[in-house]
C-alpha cells in the first residue's frame, strides 16, 4: 500500500469471512498487527466498524443478549367497514433490497437466514376521512405470526363505507440489524465493537461508519390505499416516539393525508424520527469518540449516489426511514465530511460532501470510491474487472476538482480472494470487484497516485471562487408522497453548473437563517453567494427563510428556480415567495446566457475546471481534458497582466513563468486526459513575449507502419510467439490470459532517414504500457494512445511495448455469466508507426 501512494488504510470484514470470526481474539490479534505495520510504514489508520456495512449491529454483537434492541417497525394497512366491522391483514412482510447479495444477505442479516417476526403491538387505529382516531378496544388481534397479523376493528357507529387504518409494530425476533431509535443501541455498539477495536488501533486517527439502517421492508396489506403511496417502506418504531408528538393522527395524516396539512404532517414526522435516530446513534457515537480521544466519520445512505437526481441512485426504497437525509444535520456529529460515489460517471458526491463540510466551518471531504456492474449492464456484485487505471484517474481527477481532498478506494483486495474457498458463503472475488491492488496495472499505479495527491495538494489552500448556492430542498423531500420533483430538479441544475465551469455550494435551509444578507449577497458559513437557485422548492421549514429570501432579491440578489414559482412555509400556507420559473429543457441553456463566460474554458465539451484564490491577486487553476479528442482551453482576457506559472503535477515542478498582456486571450492545446495546474496572478512586471519555436519539418512526410515481424509473451520467461498488432490478443489465443503482456519488434536495418526527430506513435491500446527501446524506457501511458520520442540510435532498435490488461478476461468467463473473454480487449489494437515529429 505503501508503494502504491496510498496514505492511508481502513480494515473490513466482508461477507466471504466467517460471521463467528468477526472481533474473535484471532480477529483482533490480526487488527493488531495491521496497525504495528501502518506505523512502521509510515500509514495512518481509520477504523470501519462494521461486518459487512450497516453500521450498529456489530455483526450481531449489539443485539446478542439484548433482543430489545433488534430492529423493531411500524406497518400499517387500511379497509373499509362494512356492518360496523372490517378484517385487516398484514403479511409476506419482506425487504427485497439487499437481494442482489443473494443468499448471503439472509444468513447475515437474519439468524436463522429469514425475518421472523413477533412481539406484535396495536400503536393506533382511525378513520381516514374525518381525522379521529378509534378507541384501543375497538381494536384487537385476531392471529399474530412470524410474517403477519390479523387484526379485526369494530365500530358499529361509524357508517358504512368508512375507510380506516392501522397501524401495529412487531419486532423481528431472528434479526442482527438494530433498533437506532434507542440510544442505548448505540451505547452497547460502542462498547462491544469500538472498544475492542480502538483497543486493536491504538493510533487510529477515527471510525468510520458505514450506510448505517434496517428494513426496507414492504408488506401485503401496504397498498390499500388509493394513490402513491406517501411513504413506500416501514418505519422503525419505538414507544418513545408518542412523547414527541408522533401520535395516531400524525401517522394516520402522513401515511393517508393528501391535502397540504397532511405533507405538513409528514414532514414533521420524518424531522422528528430523523431528529431521534441521529441524535441517540450518531450523537451517542460521537460522545463516545470524543472520551476516548478519536475521530468519528463515514457516511450514511445515500440515494443520490452514481449520479444528480437526489433520489436517482438507489432505487425501489423510501431512504427517509433510514438515519440519513439530512445530510447538513448528520454532518454536524462528524469530525470529517464523507461521501460515497458509485461507479465512473461525473456525480454529485464530492460538492455536496465539500457543501456539508463548508456548512459546518470545515474544508474539502473524502469520497468512498466503489464499483457495481451496473454501470456496464452487470449484476451490481459483478463490479467492473474491466476498470482501467484510465478510467480510475480521470474519476478522482473528477472528485477532486469538485471538492474531495481524498478519494478511498473500495476496495483492496487479500491476494487469496481470486482462489475463494468453496465454503466461504459468498464469493469474494464479486464483492464490489475490482479489487484494484489485484489488478495487473496496479503496478503502474503509484505515479498516477502520487500525480493525484499532487493536484489535491494544489488545490488545498485558498477557497473555491464560487459565488452560486444551490439550494437542498430538504422540506419537499420530507413532504413528498412519491418522488419528488424536487429531487431531479436539483440533480439537472447542480450537472449543469458543473457542465458550464460555474462554482456552485450546496446550502441548507438552516444556513440561510443563521446568517445575513448584505447588498445582494448572502453572507453564509459556506460562502458568499450572488445567486440562488430554487429547484423546485414548493415549501420551507421556517416563515424567516422566506422573509430572508425576499431581502436577499429586494436588495440585488438574484433567485433563479425551476418547477415551482412559488413557496410557501410549514405551518403558513398562505404567505408565499413567488418568482418567474425556468423550464427544465432550458436549465442548461439559461445558464450558458445567465452567468459571465468562465475565467477558463475548454471548447467542445463539459467543463473540467477548478479555481481556487489564494489572495486576491492570485488563483490556483486545474484544467482537465475529460475526452478522448484534443481539445484547446482558453483563458479569458482580463485588463491586467499576468502572469501564468504553470505547475506539473507529474513531477511536482513549476514550468518558466509566461507573462501575459491586458487584454490578451491565452490559448493553449490539451492532449486527451491532460491535466493542467498553474498559479495565475497580477502582474506589473514588463510584458515579454515568448515566441512559438517552431521545429523545421521534413521536405516530404515520413511514416514507418509497423505493422509485421511482432513477437508476444505473456511474461519475460515465457516462448515468444508472432502476433498480429491489428487486434487484440484475446482475439489470438490468449483471452484467459490477465497480466503483463510483452510485445517485440526487432529493427535490425532501421536507418533515421534525417536528422529530425523521430516519434513512435501508437494509435490504439487497451491497458497501461511502458515502451522500452534497447531495454531503456522511453515513455509511459495510461491512455488509450500514445507518443514517445525516439532516442538518436546509429544502431539496430529494438522495441519492446509491456501492457498490463484488467482481470476480466480471467475472471469473469470463469463465471456462469454470458461474458466471454474475446469481449475484453487487451494489448495492441492497432500497429504502431514510426513518424517525424
Amino acid at each position: 500500500m505503501k508503494r502504491a501512494g496510498l496514505g492511508c488504510i481502513l480494515v473490513q470484514a466482508r461477507l466471504a469471512m466467517p460471521l463467528s470470526d468477526y472481533l474473535s481474539p484471532s480477529y483482533l490479534a490480526l487488527c493488531r498487527l495491521v496497525s504495528a505495520l501502518a506505523d512502521e510504514h509510515g500509514l495512518s489508520i481509520e477504523i470501519y466498524d462494521e461486518y459487512g456495512w450497516m453500521s450498529g449491529h456489530g455483526g450481531g454483537l449489539t443485539v446478542e443478549g439484548a433482543d430489545h434492541l433488534r430492529e423493531r417497525h411500524l406497518f400499517w394497512t387500511s379497509g373499509i367497514l362494512q356492518n360496523g366491522q372490517v378484517t385487516l391483514q398484514i403479511s409476506d412482510i419482506d425487504a427485497t433490497f439487499l437481494d442482489f447479495l443473494g443468499p448471503a444477505a439472509r444468513r447475515w442479516t437474519y439468524e436463522s437466514g429469514k425475518p421472523q417476526w413477533g412481539l406484535w403491538q396495536i400503536v393506533s387505529g382511525g378513520v381516514i376521512s374525518s381525522r379521529t382516531l378509534l378507541q384501543p378496544s375497538q381494536i384487537r388481534f385476531l392471529e399474530t405470526g412470524d410474517s403477519g397479523c390479523t387484526v379485526q376493528i369494530t365500530a358499529p357507529d361509524l357508517p358504512d363505507g368508512s375507510p380506516v387504518a392501522l397501524f401495529v409494530a412487531a419486532t423481528c425476533l431472528t434479526s442482527r440489524l438494530v433498533n437506532y431509535l434507542i440510544q442505548e443501541t448505540a451505547e452497547r455498539f460502542s462498547n462491544r465493537v469500538y472498544a475492542p477495536l480502538r483497543e486493536a488501533f491504538p493510533k487510529a486517527e477515527a471510525f468510520f461508519f458505514d450506510h448505517p439502517y434496517a428494513g426496507f421492508y414492504t408488506w401485503n396489506g401496504q397498498n390499500s390505499a388509493s394513490g402513491p403511496d406517501a411513504i413506500h417502506n416501514s418505519l422503525l418504531w419505538d414507544n418513545s416516539l408518542t412523547e414527541t408528538g408522533i401520535d395516531g393522527i400524525v401517522l394516520l395524516d402522513a401515511v393517508y393525508g393528501t391535502d397540504p396539512q397532511a405533507a405538513s404532517q409528514r414532514a414533521y414526522l420524518f424531522e422528528t424520527y430523523a431528529r431521534q435516530m441521529h441524535h441517540a446513534f450518531f450523537g451517542t457515537l460521537r460522545r463516545w469518540c470524543d472520551a476516548h480521544d478519536i475521530g468519528l466519520t463515514g457516511h450514511e445512505l445515500l440515494p443520490h449516489v452514481g449520479g444528480w437526481n437526489l433520489l436517482g441512485g438507489l432505487g425501489g426504497i423510501d431512504a427517509r426511514v433510514a438515519p440519513g437525509g439530512d445530510y447538513f444535520g448528520i454532518d454536524t456529529f462528524k469530525t470529517q465530511s464523507v461521501t460515497d460515489a458509485a461507479d465512473y460517471n461525473p456525480q454529485l458526491s464530492a460538492i455536496l460532501g465539500d457543501s456539508l463540510a463548508r456548512a459546518h466551518g470545515r474544508t474539502r471531504c473524502t469520497v468512498e470510491q466503489y464499483s457495481t456492474g451496473r454501470e456496464v449492464g452487470r449484476p451490481s456484485l459483478h463490479g467492473q474487472w474491466d476498470l482501467s487505471l484510465s478510467r480510475l484517474r480521470a474519476q478522482i481527477i473528477r472528485h477532486i476538482f469538485q471538492g474531495a481532498r481524498r478519494v478511498l478506494l473500495h476496495a483492496l483486495f487479500l491476494p487469496d480472494a481470486l482462489h475463494p474457498n468453496p465454503d466461504h458463503q459468498s464469493d469474494p472475488r464479486f464483492d464490489f470487484a475490482p479489487g484494484f491492488n489485484l489488478q495487473p496495472w496496479w503496478d503502474d499505479a503509484p505515479d498516477v497516485l502520487e500525480e493525484l495527491a499532487r493536484l489535491s495538494a494544489f488545490l488545498e489552500g485558498g477557497v473555491p471562487v464560487r459565488s452560486v448556492a444551490l439550494f437542498y430542498p430538504l422540506e419537499d423531500l420530507r413532504e413528498g408522497r412519491s418522488p419528488p420533483d424536487c429531487a431531479d430538479h436539483f440533480g439537472l441544475w447542480a450537472e449543469a453548473l458543473m457542465n458550464a465551469g460555474i462554482g456552485y455550494t450546496v446550502i441548507d435551509e438552516k444556513q440561510i437563517n443563521e446568517k445575513t444578507v448584505f447588498n445582494g449577497w448572502l453572507h453564509l458559513t459556506s460562502g458568499q453567494f450572488d445567486t440562488l437557485i430554487l429547484p423546485d422548492v414548493t415549501v420551507v421549514h421556517d416563515p424567516k427563510t422566506l422573509s430572508i429570501l425576499e431581502e436577499f432579491s429586494r436588495t440585488g440578489g438574484r433567485i433563479l428556480r425551476s418547477g415551482s414559482t412559488s413557496t410557501v412555509s410549514r405551518n403558513d400556507r398562505t404567505r408565499r415567495f413567488e418568482g418567474p420559473a425556468i423550464l427544465t429543457s432550458d436549465i442548461a441553456f439559461f445558464i450558458k446566457d445567465a452567468f459571465p463566460s468562465p475565467l477558463m474554458s475548454i471548447e467542445g465539451q463539459s467543463q473540467r475546471i477548478a479555481v481556487q484564490k489564494l489572495t486576491p491577486s492570485l488563483l490556483r487553476v486545474t484544467v482537465f481534458n475529460d475526452s478522448d479528442q484534443e481539445r484547446s482551453a482558453r483563458l479569458t482576457a482580463t485588463p491586467q497582466e499576468r502572469t501564468l506559472l504553470e505547475w506539473q503535477c507529474e513531477t511536482g515542478e513549476a514550468m518558466s513563468p509566461v507573462f501575459i498582456s491586458a487584454n490578451t486571450t491565452y490559448v493553449f492545446p490539451l492532449k486527451p486526459k491532460q491535466l493542467l495546474a498553474f498559479e495565475l496572478s497580477v502582474t506589473v512586471a514588463e510584458t515579454r513575449s515568448f515566441p512559438i519555436n517552431q521545429a523545421p519539418c521534413p521536405s516530404t512526410p515520413y511514416k514507418k507502419i509497423l505493422e509485421t515481424d511482432w513477437l508476444f509473451q505473456t511474461g519475460p520467461d515465457s516462448s515468444p510467439v508472432p502476433i498480429s498488432v491489428e487486434c487484440g490478443w484475446e482475439q489470438q489465443g490468449f483471452g484467459h490470459f490477465s497480466g503483463t503482456g510483452i510485445y517485440t519488434l526487432h529493427l535490425p536495418h532501421f536507418n533515421r532517414f534525417n536528422k529530425h526527430n523521430l516519434s513512435l506513435i501508437v494509435p490504439k491500446i487497451s491497458g497501461t504500457m511502458r515502451c522500452f527501446v534497447n531495454e531503456i524506457q522511453i515513455g509511459k501511458s495510461i491512455e488509450d494512445n500514445a507518443s514517445f520520442l525516439l532516442p538518436c540510435l546509429d544502431q539496430p532498435f529494438k522495441i519492446s511495448i509491456h501492457i498490463r490488461n484488467t482481470m476480466a478476461n480471467t475472471l469473469y468467463p470463469a463465471m456462469d455469466t454470458p461474458l466471454k473473454p474475446t469481449e475484453f480487449p487487451c494489448g495492441l489494437l492497432s500497429a504502431p508507426y514510426i513518424s517525424a515529429s
